[in-house]
């Protein structure tokens, strides 16, 4: 966790946002995942009023959020005990990916219904060269995410680079809101950045030469490109 936080503060970020998957509830209770999400946030706010204590840190805030898995049926394995421990959370599809359209959209709108959950993290699901992606009803979902102002990521990780850039435009054209992650399960995946920026971009450089228009968003249409205080102020809903 440390070793994260201190990577983002070389990188010159205001912020950064924890985002681990659920503890898993095969050979947890209800009550030990509770008590490990506790145990996260004691460790959050130790490293935030660390932060608060210095005075030459680009890094000014480590937001405690966490990469839920939405179940078949939509509903999420986490209490709203454990959520409420939470920052801000993010959900995403790990399971049953061949469920048919409408169950599979029903599913996600469910999940990302939850008052504490944000962001719809890496959104189709897919893996490239591996694995398809998902199949969801795209104009619901952005739909009910303008609706009801939740975030869609851009993964960053190259074997994911998901929402794809297609997507992205359509998601941009409709004023949905959108986040960069990394998905970095180690330092070094926080490089992961740069791959996200190339499906997000209005267009590639080289050498001076426009060679590819892709997602054509802007940095006004990505969620975490904002200062901490606008960030913060999103998170409550604001603009």
């Amino acid at each position: 966790m440390e070793d994260l936080v201190k990577k983002a503060d070389e990188l010159k970020y205001e912020y950064i946002a924890l985002t681990e998957h659920n503890p898993s509830q095969q050979g947890h209770s209800e009550k030990d995942i509770v008590e490990i999400l506790k145990k996260k946030r004691e460790k959050v706010d130790a490293i935030n009023y660390s932060i608060e204590k210095s005075t030459n840190n680009s890094i000014q805030k480590v937001f405690n959020s966490l990469e839920i898995d939405i179940k078949p049926d939509g509903s999420l394995p986490v209490s709203n005990i454990g959520l409420d421990t939470l920052d801000f959370a993010l959900v995403s599809i790990h399971s049953s990916f061949s469920l048919e359209r409408s169950e599979q959209t029903g599913r996600v709108l469910s999940a990302l219904s939850h008052p504490k959950v944000k962001i719809f993290a890496h959104p189709t699901g897919r893996k490239l060269n591996e694995r398809e992606g998902a199949e969801l009803n795209w104009p619901e979902i952005f739909e009910f995410c303008l609706k009801e102002d939740k975030w869609i990521e851009i993964n960053c990780d190259p074997m994911r680079l998901d929402l794809p850039d297609t997507m992205v435009r359509e998601a941009v054209k409709l004023g949905v809101k959108l986040t960069f992650g990394t998905d970095a399960h180690h330092v070094d995946g926080m490089n992961n950045m740069i791959f996200g920026v190339s499906v997000a971009r209005l267009n590639n450089m080289i050498f001076g030469v426009s060679v590819a228009r892709r997602g054509w968003s802007t940095a006004d249409d990505i969620i975490n490109t904002r200062s901490l205080e606008e960030f913060e102020k999103l998170l409550k809903g604001g603009e």
